[in-house]
């Protein structure tokens, strides 16, 4: 449990929060406008690869604009909206907490995930990001990664489920702090009007 020092501000918590809105906005733009992220390159790419040089990051950058179209269908028409599951106020991470989320005894790659990078290909669509050749995801560490669910997967056993992941259980639901109201995710809500 935290102490009361641990716990971030309500400055904090705002911080993080407007960061997610501004992404949100910023990509919901790009893609109405087809042409958005293209003529905001280097911000797209800053977000999505940690990097202002956008033109580093082309092929796979071009690939985001469909990727993103077929995540908002999957999202939908598979009613998998957990993949908008992380609370705007809640702290960017890297890694999933390891009080929540553990590797599998029976996991023959320790740390690493192998060669597995199904959580990367949500129905049948690679992630524009994971660079199938090297194995690892070209967005690693990024704003995207840390404030989003790359960073904190798996969060709950549903997604672990939808991706077959067989590198992970779950040990213990995430516990907030008592002295804080969990923000609402667009996933709760979604999942009680259902």
């Amino acid at each position: 449990m935290q102490s009361p020092e641990d716990s971030p501000s309500r400055l904090q918590k705002l911080r993080w929060a407007s960061a997610r809105i501004l992404f949100i906005a910023y990509i919901g733009l790009s893609i109405l406008t087809l042409v958005g992220g293209f003529l905001t390159a280097p911000l797209m790419t800053w977000y999505f690869f940690g990097d202002w040089r956008f033109w580093r990051h082309l092929r796979p950058g071009l690939g985001l604009l469909p990727h993103g179209l077929r995540l908002i269908r999957v999202m939908f028409e598979e009613r998998v909206a957990f993949m908008f599951s992380v609370p705007l106020t809640s702290p960017p991470i890297q890694a999933p907490d390891p009080r929540v989320a553990q590797p599998r005894s029976d996991w023959p790659h320790g740390a690493s995930c192998g060669s597995c990078s199904n959580c990367c290909k949500a129905m049948g669509h690679a992630c524009p990001l994971l660079a199938s050749e090297q194995g690892h995801c070209l967005g690693y560490n990024s704003f995207y990664w840390r404030y989003f669910n790359c960073g904190r997967f798996p969060s709950f056993h549903k997604e672990l489920e939808f991706y077959g992941c067989h590198k992970w259980t779950l040990v213990a639901a995430p516990v907030p702090n008592a002295s804080e109201t969990p923000a609402p995710s667009a996933a709760r809500a979604i999942e009680a009007s259902q």
